[in-house]
């Protein structure tokens, strides 16, 4: 199966929460940063509320459970920063029933490090292996599809 997460990329160094939950959404980075991004920053509003105010579905994770990536869907996962010392970053990585794909929302920023999977970034000097990372939530390949078609889960299950 193909991918179903399209790329998208983080408008400011610290829009990444904002822009992967628009990539698991479908729907461009800007609209959501506008709607979460600043209340996120400030502490008013929690990456769970985030996903429930957007209808996402989800699995959360806490760090000691060290989930596998076994099912197909999205990973929403928080890993350290390659740009900013010292920071947490917020990517995505989406498993295929064939493959598994890193989206990491800073790609195609002007000079900065991105994350790949293992041994898809040789010769691109920006580009890193994904190393450590932290499960914060799973989105299921189903809920992904029903949020894209606006068809309920039950008629994609028929």
């Amino acid at each position: 199966m193909s991918p179903i997460i399209t790329h998208q990329m983080q408008p400011c160094p610290y829009s990444c929460v904002s822009t992967c939950l628009a990539m698991i959404v479908g729907r461009p980075a800007p609209e959501i940063i506008e709607a979460m991004h600043h209340p996120y920053r400030n502490g008013d509003l929690t990456l769970r509320q985030m996903l429930e105010r957007l209808g996402v579905e989800y699995t959360a994770f806490f760090s000691l459970d060290c989930p596998p990536l076994a099912d197909e869907g999205v990973y929403l996962c928080t890993s350290p920063s390659l740009n900013i010392e010292g920071g947490n970053h917020q990517i995505l990585i989406e498993v295929t029933d064939e493959n598994y794909f890193v989206l990491d929302p800073v790609q195609g920023r002007e000079n900065r490090k991105y994350y790949v999977a293992r041994g898809k970034g040789e010769d691109i000097p920006l580009a890193i292996d994904l190393g450590g990372f932290v499960f914060d939530a799973f989105i299921s390949r189903e809920h992904l599809v029903a949020q894209r078609t606006g068809a309920p889960l039950a008629e994609l299950a028929a």
